[in-house]
């Protein structure tokens, strides 16, 4: 399926966020989303999820590009072969609309807003043959002014993605960029900076002032940008030179939203950024140009609901009450402020996820599809989805799926998809005929790179429907069951297996490594699902000890090593080629360092890695190359690890694949490497490495491959890094000669895996 989404422009904004977020979700889920607009802070993101943007200039009523932006909507839905085209706000309805009277493509729309019904604006709204609305009261307004058919709107949400805004979001990166002091009462509002949508922005500097007396440590930080955008900062800054010193900050533009809302005690705006605010936890006041509601709670969920948290129709925002609620808020015990955060998430969670969004986009294009009643489209009906898909569709109706793998794949992270190929590989080598799916975060890409099936990885009713043909469940490798992400992860892995066993398949923990586990009611369950599994591998020792006092003791359990010892490394000339667009100079020796952003590690960690490189720099003539594993997550510490650096850093870029970036650790002469898999691929290719120690599987891995030198980041001394460098400069031969030792024994007993899950697989029934 092709879902052409076509909207005014990609500027900060909630409805342009819900854009974004809607079809990065119907991306993963295999649909094939192609997005116009007049581009944007946006853009890049979507670029990241992979998913065509084409500009076209919607933003403007201009005669001229009103003509443009026809023709090139023509053009862009038939070149495509659009199946259903989506707009999203009044411009692009229209032309859409000009454009469906005359081809009758499929075409609907989602009102984000009200607007005016007066002449002549009301000849130059349309809404297609289906419509989406994002609360109840838009629902009421399309019916009484436009006598849309009830039956041909679904009331949809503006979904959240749970896991990009969560309290434990990294926001060092805002804080240093603006100067966020630590230990500060920190209130955050966030809105477009338009004179329509920046009213309570201007109130909340109006009351600093006051704030201040009762509360003398606060920051305040508005974020958005505008027409209004420079009367808000003016604004702010005579208020700071008021007061002597600068309270507010004020930011423009920005994408980061969930870095922003994360640092804050306090926040304070409406709509969708005021949900991404609760979902990290955070308490909220809703407020805006359209009215006032307050403090987020119980008794004021039904409003929000009603409102679609804007308030609409409720009494005007004023000074007076705003400034009654932030200090009642920040003024409330620490208990108090935190059940105010947990209820709400646990909102966002329960009501507003983006899946649940997706859902209601595809019952409103199967609808369409199908011309059936938009809410009379079941669950059920996305099992026949796959007849819509343009790329690569599964093959349900053909009888057995072999083997379906289920595990942390479609992230863009080296480590776990090395995992995945040399799994496939190995087990597509013995048995080339086998069936195989995984179940990844980008099924399109999956299939694409692997030459496997797959589907997403929380759409349950493809995974059930799958499931209930599968032969062999395979549950790795990786760190799966552990609860240091979230007991959600450890849920979601756990719920797989339980399924899969429930449904009769046999269960195979391929190659996993256990733990961390830091809550002890976590045992139970985890004893409970894996009793149950036909067979397990570890990839070290120190896995199975975790197993036993958890007490899982009945399937056969066996240490094997990590898959990812079989992965072919990209030849030294391919790995040249990536180093030197990296920036280095050609036949330079150099250390690979990579890093992740974690939570408890040492707040002077980057100083410090950044000192340790300039001293390996300095001392041992090799140049610094960081390699990020997840290039989202890595990519902006080691950037900002580069910027502390005396000495000039490279950074590896350009998502290489596994086998690349295990060819550019075999190339280096040393690594420091915090990401499990870079222990791994330096062990597999001889390359010296120094652990740098975030989580009990770096330590068991070092002490797996026979390596000592490790440093703790929580705990970070540079001078003993610095020495461990210099010993391996003295042992290096002996060092280079025991890795790949470990490497190869490693290697043959990773083979084990493939022959215990064939095994496995023939005992099946077929």
């Amino acid at each position: 399926m092709r879902i052409l989404m076509a909207t005014m422009q990609l500027d900060i904004g909630g409805a342009e966020t819900h854009i974004v977020e809607l079809s990065k979700a119907l991306a993963r889920r295999g649909v094939e989303v192609i997005v116009a607009s007049n581009g944007g802070a946006y853009e890049q993101e979507l670029k990241e999820a992979g998913i065509r943007h084409i500009k076209v200039p919607f933003h403007s009523k201009s005669p001229l590009c009103l003509r443009r932006a026809y023709q090139l909507l023509k053009q862009i839905i038939f070149e495509n072969h659009i199946d259903v085209v989506h707009a999203h706000a009044r411009i692009p309805a229209f032309l859409c609309g000009l454009l469906h009277k005359r081809y009758h493509f499929r075409f609907v729309t989602t009102a984000h807003w009200v607007f005016s019904t007066r002449f002549p604006y009301n000849l130059l709204t349309r809404w297609g043959d289906r419509s989406l609305a994002v609360s109840d009261d838009i629902k009421d307004y399309l019916v009484e002014n436009y006598g849309i058919d009830p039956e041909h709107i679904r009331v949809t949400i503006n979904g959240i993605d749970t896991e990009k805004f969560s309290r434990d979001t990294d926001y060092s990166a805002v804080a240093q960029e603006f100067g966020l002091q630590k230990g500060r009462t920190r209130i955050v509002y966030v809105s477009r900076m338009d004179i329509d949508r920046s009213f309570a922005a201007h109130k909340l500097i109006e009351i600093t002032p006051t704030l201040t007396e009762k509360i003398p440590n606060l920051e305040v930080v508005i974020v958005g940008g505008g027409n209004d955008y420079e009367a808000v900062k003016n604004e702010s800054e005579a208020v700071n030179q008021r007061l002597g010193r600068r309270v507010i900050i004020t930011t423009g533009s920005r994408t980061d939203i969930n870095r922003f809302v994360a640092s804050g005690d306090l926040f304070i705006g409406v709509s969708r950024a005021a949900l991404e605010a609760m979902a990290c936890e955070k308490p909220a006041i809703i407020a805006g140009n359209e009215g006032y509601i307050g403090i987020f709670d119980k008794d004021k969920l039904q409003i929000c609901i009603d409102t679609n948290f804007c308030c609409r129709g409720c009494e005007a925002t004023s000074a007076a009450k705003l400034q009654e609620d932030v200090l009642a808020v920040l003024t409330a015990s620490p208990e108090q402020q935190a059940q105010l955060g947990a209820y709400a998430r646990q909102t966002v969670i329960e009501r507003y996820s983006v899946e649940t969004m997706a859902d209601d986009a595809m019952k409103m294009y199967i609808s369409i599809i199908k011309n059936s009643k938009i809410n009379e489209v079941s669950s059920q009906e996305f099992e026949d989805i796959d007849s819509y898909l343009i790329t690569n569709p599964i093959r349900e109706s053909k009888g057995k799926i072999d083997i379906m793998i289920s595990g942390y794949y479609g992230f863009h992270n080296s480590g776990d998809d090395s995992i995945l190929k040399a799994m496939v590989d190995s087990l597509s080598a013995n048995r080339p005929e086998l069936r195989i799916l995984a179940l990844s975060n980008d099924p399109a890409e999956t299939r694409t790179i692997y030459g496997i099936d797959a589907i997403h990885r929380f759409n349950l009713p493809r995974i059930l429907w799958n499931m209930r043909k599968t032969r062999l469940l395979i549950s790795g490798g990786g760190s799966l069951i552990q609860d240091i992400t979230s007991d959600k992860s450890l849920t979601y892995y756990l719920s797989i297996i339980y399924l899969a066993k429930k449904l009769g398949a046999k269960v195979m923990l391929y190659a996993n490594g256990i733990g961390p586990i830091r809550h002890e009611s976590n045992h139970k369950r985890i004893r409970n699902v894996l009793n149950r599994v036909d067979l397990i591998t570890l990839r070290e020792p120190s896995s199975l000890e975790e197993l036993k006092r958890f007490g899982v003791t009945k399937p056969k359990i066996l240490v094997t090593a990590d898959p990812a010892f079989n992965l072919v490394a990209a030849s030294p000339e391919e790995s040249a080629v990536l180093t030197e667009k990296a920036g280095l100079p050609s036949g330079s020796r150099y250390c690979g360092i990579a890093v992740r952003p974690w939570k408890y590690a040492d707040p002077d960690l980057e100083k410090y890695i950044a000192q340790i490189a300039d001293y390996i720099k300095e001392k041992h003539q090799l140049e610094i190359l960081f390699i990020p594993m997840q290039e989202a997550k890595d990519l902006p510490i080691s950037q900002r690890i580069c910027n502390l650096m005396k000495e000039k850093g490279y950074i590896l870029k350009g998502h290489p694949t596994p086998s690349q970036q295990l060819g550019v650790v075999g190339g280096a002469s040393l690594i420091l490497g915090m990401r499990l898999h870079t222990l791994i691929y330096a062990a597999k290719m001889g390359t010296p490495v120094i652990g740098l120690t975030y989580d009990p599987k770096i330590q068991a891995t070092m002490h797996y491959i026979g390596q000592e030198y490790t440093a703790s980041v929580e705990h970070v001394n540079p001078l003993t890094v610095c020495r461990y460098v210099d010993k391996i400069t003295k042992e290096y031969e002996e060092l280079t000669a025991k890795l790949k030792e470990a490497g190869k024994i490693s290697g043959e007993k990773a083979v084990e895996n493939t022959q215990l899950a064939l095994n496995l697989l023939d005992s099946c029934k077929s």
